[in-house]
């Protein structure tokens, strides 16, 4: 099934990129409908919006959408949301068929490859003309829009990875809560002494092997990035230490075992600190406020760290990233009215109000500061996270290549074979790295 897997997703890709050279490009400021100002538009128009997450999120932008539509009554606004899984894989397919929605949320990981498949707006124009505001935007967050010199996504909130972990739980065992200073070693013993005292059944963490966003960051501590360019820079010694790490913490409980790990989804619902069976989890700042809320224990406090410190690091491996994007399709038939809605969203004060730090904490700094006197607890523990990261990071480094949702399906096989057992470790390595080799080779 894997593999059938990855020749649909190719397949897909094939599509794509077939589809994109026929199509001439992206649509201009000329296509646009006609309208006058910004609350006006000539007739009614749909556009579609696709997003991936939890209810929570789906509850808050469908909200916004209404009062998008209550002030604009020209427009309406079909949602269509999903969790992360199998996201990218529909968006493709969607593209590649000419019928993707005229909205999308667009991550990070993926958006260099859709922007030069040509699959998204180019908002520079809206920017340029003030249509889309983006003066009190957060520069770094501009530049991580950008690709090739053109605007293609806005950030609809500023993140960053940590460990998030349950508080309460920490002050229960009488076990410190992780301090920003804390290493691998020291997140190691620590999963393993809350494993020893909670007995079977109950884990120091989600075993998050498998994501390649978290092993980015021990990468990165190394003092490179984990692409260079369209080359994979880990090497097989560094991904056996993570792979052995990991394997070491299943083997004394500190980590979730194979067969807990495989039934487990991107969903916070469905993760092991949600259901009360593990006390840490690897995730991003924005997604606090989700597990706190889909938490079976009501009663615990959640707190989120920095991802542990490698012992000599040559750089500390942390970043600010974009929570999210939200960005246009290439060829929806009203690219005047996608701007407008991706203004509405980042910079109308009632509606970052309904969003608050959902994705992230606001890009608009004029934004940030009308919400700090109304944050909740969860909230102000995630602005003061994010501050921490500010003050302790590295600078991000440039969007993934093209080829990298088959570089990252395979890590994640890669780190299952691993867990069951599935051949030697080494042969897996070895196998994950040529299949790398070819995915981003094919992008160049």
């Amino acid at each position: 099934m894997l593999h059938m897997k990855k020749w649909v997703t190719l397949c897909c890709l094939t599509l794509l990129l077939f589809a994109t050279a026929c199509s001439g490009g992206t649509s201009s400021p000329a296509a646009s409908s006609d309208g006058g100002d910004k609350g006006e538009t000539s007739g009614n128009i749909e556009l579609r919006m696709t997003w991936w997450g939890s209810q929570t999120r789906h509850d808050l932008t469908t909200k916004v959408i209404k009062l998008f539509e209550e002030k604009h009554p020209g427009i309406t606004i079909k949602p269509e949301y999903s969790g992360w899984d199998g996201y990218m894989d529909k968006l493709t397919t969607q593209v590649a068929g000419s019928n993707a929605p005229d909205i999308v949320q667009m991550d990070y990981a993926f958006l260099t490859d859709f922007a030069r498949r040509g699959a998204l707006l180019d908002l520079t124009p809206y920017a340029d003309s003030k249509e889309l505001r983006t003066e009190d935007h957060d520069e770094s967050m501009i530049k991580a829009g950008t690709i090739d010199d053109k605007l293609y996504a806005i950030t609809l909130g500023v993140n960053a990875p940590g460990v998030i972990y349950d508080a309460t739980l920490f002050k229960e065992l009488g076990i410190e809560e992780p301090q920003e200073s804390w290493t691998w070693s020291d997140f190691s013993k620590i999963a393993a002494s809350i494993a020893a005292a909670k007995g079977e059944g109950f884990y120091g963490s989600a075993d998050i092997s498998g994501a390649t966003n978290m092993f980015e960051v021990f990468i990165r501590q190394t003092g490179k990035g984990l692409f260079d360019g369209g080359t994979l820079t880990a090497t097989s010694e560094e991904l056996q230490q993570w792979f052995d790490m990991w394997g070491a913490l299943r083997a004394n409980g500190g980590a979730t075992p194979a067969e807990v790990t495989a039934s487990t989804t991107n969903a916070t619902e469905t993760r092991p600190i949600s259901l009360g069976t593990a006390a840490m989890d690897f995730a991003w700042s924005n997604q606090l406020l989700t597990f706190q809320q889909v938490n079976k224990n009501q009663d615990h406090t959640l707190g989120i760290q920095v991802i542990p410190h490698s012992e000599g690091e040559k750089q500390i491996g942390e970043y600010l990233k974009p929570g999210q994007f939200i960005s246009g399709y290439a060829k929806t038939k009203h690219p005047k009215e996608v701007a407008m809605f991706i203004d509405f969203m980042v910079n109308d004060p009632e509606a970052t109000a309904i969003l608050g730090s959902e994705r992230g904490v606001p890009v608009n700094s004029s934004i940030r500061e009308q919400l700090k006197p109304n944050l909740s607890e969860g909230e102000q523990t995630i602005f003061q996270f994010i501050d921490v990261v500010s003050q302790h990071s590295s600078e991000i480094d440039p969007p993934y290549p093209q080829g990298f949702s088959e570089v990252d399906a395979s890590f994640k096989t890669a780190s299952e074979q691993i867990a069951f057992d599935q051949g030697s470790m080494p042969d897996v390595i070895a196998q994950f790295i040529e299949g790398a080799k070819a995915a981003l080779g094919s992008g160049q």
